[in-house]
């Protein structure tokens, strides 16, 4: 019994200090929760800090817009991807510029005219070096105004036609310059078909040079191909018809032998010997004068305006006479035709630039708006300079 006593009284000191152990525990339990508390909240401002760090670098800054065309923003990261592009383009062109003329210089006298000529270009693109981020983003800006213009038309690249643009392009790289056989019975060897293991090298090769990334460097061929097949839309709705006259002419220095001419044809000469005896103009005396089928904007670049304006308001088979950019004319006009089919040397130059006026008219037009948003430091280092000793 007494020792049963004696348990509980053990019992009883172990119950007592255990209530002030957990008093104890409670207060350093109060404290441990502070500082956890404390470090979590610390933890928790890290990652936020680490995070708006994150969104800025991956999300925010490369979305950040250089420039807005009717309310869509051009993307830094593309405006970016698209000055690294143009930046090595440009290296290669003036490498390959110095490359040609070291060879020339080998022989200095005999390539005195080709040695000047390249080295105009090479200063006009050196020159241009500095300039190359402002035109990037001009480009950028007619690209997205292309892009809007196919859009309404139904016009797009598909990523099928981009990756066999790239292949085809990358073949032609690895492929052999085609020969043309010296005589009738030379057969060339079969060229080596290249591989796609090839060209998937290649390619590699070619986008750590650029230090561009696959997705980039896509992106940048799309806006291209969309931007020949918006040029393409563009040149046929050039009208292929339109004012024109056939026209006949004799060039003289003086005013004198520009009216004797004229008084010849009038008492009866014909117009064609009167031509061949009289116009110093080397393009139409031998054929009697006869300069075709013109025009409007035709002739004023080698004959002056005042020739122009006065073929385009002279009746049908009358005789004129102008003085027109320094020399003396005398004209007729055999036929016109309100609606005739505009001469090819008008309709090629009208078609290879509809893209390019249409551009300008756009960018002229009030409807367009037009903002650029470049900063400083939205331009990137040039990582090419330092290897090419700028």
């Amino acid at each position: 019994m007494a020792k049963s006593s004696s348990k509980r009284k053990e019992t009883g000191q172990a119950t007592k200090q255990t209530k002030k152990q957990v008093a104890i525990g409670r207060k350093e339990a109060r404290q441990n929760r502070i500082i956890l508390t404390g470090v979590a909240i610390l933890i928790a401002v890290v990652v936020l800090v680490l995070a708006i760090g994150l969104i800025q670098e991956l999300i925010l800054k490369p979305g950040k817009a250089v420039a807005t065309v009717n309310g869509v923003n051009i993307r830094s990261d593309d405006y970016r991807d698209l000055v690294t592009y143009n930046r090595y383009n440009h290296y290669i062109n003036i490498s390959n510029l110095q490359d040609s003329l070291d060879q020339l210089q080998a022989s200095p006298e005999e390539n005195e005219f080709l040695i000047s000529f390249y080295e105009q270009q090479l200063s006009q693109l050196q020159s241009s070096l500095p300039l190359l981020p402002q035109d990037t983003l001009d480009e950028l800006i007619d690209s997205e105004l292309v892009r809007q213009k196919a859009e309404a038309e139904g016009l797009s690249v598909s990523a099928d036609e981009v990756e066999e643009t790239i292949n085809e392009d990358l073949r032609r790289i690895l492929s052999p310059a085609a020969q043309e056989p010296l005589t009738s019975t030379e057969q060339l060897p079969t060229p080596t078909p290249v591989s796609q293991e090839q060209v998937d090298e290649l390619y590699s090769t070619i986008l750590d040079n650029m230090r561009l990334t696959d997705s980039s460097f896509r992106k940048i061929v799309q806006r291209n191909l969309l931007r020949d097949k918006v040029q393409e839309l563009l040149a046929n709705e050039v009208p292929t018809t339109g004012l024109v006259v056939d026209l006949q002419l004799i060039q003289t220095e003086t005013e004198e032998e520009a009216t004797v001419a004229k008084e010849r044809i009038e008492s009866g000469e014909d117009f064609a010997i009167v031509a061949q005896e009289v116009s110093t103009d080397t393009v139409t005396a031998e054929n009697g004068g006869n300069l075709g089928w013109v025009a409007p904007g035709q002739l004023s670049g080698r004959y002056g305006e005042d020739l122009e304006a006065l073929v385009f308001s002279s009746e049908v088979g009358t005789l004129g006479m102008v003085e027109s950019n320094g020399m003396y004319y005398v004209i007729r006009v055999l036929d016109r035709d309100e609606n005739g089919p505009l001469p090819t040397e008008v309709l090629t130059p009208r078609q290879n630039s509809a893209l390019s006026d249409w551009l300008e008219e756009q960018k002229a037009s009030p409807e367009v708006q037009i903002e650029r948003l470049l900063e400083p430091e939205q331009i990137p280092p040039d990582p090419f300079a330092a290897s090419q000793g700028f």
